[in-house]
């Protein structure tokens, strides 16, 4: 298994949570299997056990389109990890993520391939930006697929990847093309249009249970990572390795319905 990456420029916080999700993995991940770290600059990531896969900043502007749309890197980077390892199974974490139980998701992706979670048909949606999605492209076809309300966003923190996966990414990246030639509202198209492509060439199954993804309860978790981190300073790799195999991940929720003044608060005091 080939476990993804990406860092296009850094704050700390993201530095914490980025090597706290690799030391995991590196813990946790089985035998034979590679963390690859795509990224511009590869001095904050040195003695990381990760292969770097260094890109110019022209090369990651290239991926971004002609609609400069940032997410479109993500799914141009799985491109080609597939591409490059075709008989692999890939597994794209985001920063914010901590695994779980990888050795389930490598037997899952035997079978299937995963996103981290079911979040509903579009119709149950209930974000304006997710309503309005909706209502631009319900009824409109391209790429050989009618869209319609009922198909299903899945979560893009996790895209785990049967071997030979080059077609459904090459649906994903064309849909995500199409849309925004289409000037739909732009901030989860990478999601929907990976929802889609790997939903339609077969069956779509999630892995919540199995690594956790912490995008809404960031302001808990980052500080205790840091704290683990701190407590951790001068051990060798393998050191910490060993080490946060007994991170506790049950010290807070993963998700949990946060207030729009909370979402505020967060902002203001730099949190994401």
């Amino acid at each position: 298994m080939r476990i993804v990456y990406f860092c296009l420029g850094y704050t700390p916080d993201l530095l914490v949570q980025l090597e706290t999700s690799i030391l995991r993995c590196a813990s946790l991940m089985p035998e034979g299997s590679t963390i690859h770290l795509y990224c511009e600059d590869s001095k904050p990531y040195e003695n990381w056990p990760v292969q770097i896969e260094k890109r110019t900043l022209n090369q990651f502007e290239q991926w971004k389109g002609a609609h400069d749309f940032f997410w479109r890197i993500k799914i141009n980077l799985i491109l080609e990890m597939v591409q490059n390892y075709p008989t692999d199974k890939i597994l794209y974490l985001d920063a914010d993520t901590l695994a779980v139980d990888l050795a389930k998701v490598d037997k899952q992706l035997e079978r299937i391939n995963l996103m981290h979670l079911n979040e509903g048909t579009l119709s149950e949606l209930t974000t304006k930006t997710e309503r309005r999605m909706c209502q631009q492209i319900t009824g409109r076809q391209a790429h050989g697929i009618e869209f319609q309300d009922g198909m299903e966003m899945f979560n893009a923190g996790v895209v785990g990847l049967m071997p030979g996966q080059t077609e459904s990414m090459t649906l994903a990246l064309s849909l995500c093309d199409t849309w925004l030639d289409w000037e739909v509202t732009p901030r989860l198209i990478e999601q929907l249009a990976l929802s889609v492509a790997l939903n339609t060439s077969r069956d779509l199954g999630t892995c919540s249970e199995l690594i956790g993804h912490y995008w809404s309860t960031k302001d808990w978790w980052v500080p205790f990572l840091k704290q683990w981190l701190d407590k951790h300073h001068g051990r060798t790799i393998e050191e910490k390795i060993t080490a946060i195999k007994e991170l506790d991940t049950a010290a807070y929720p993963f998700w949990a319905k946060r207030s729009n003044t909370a979402r505020r608060l967060r902002k203001l005091f730099g949190r994401k």
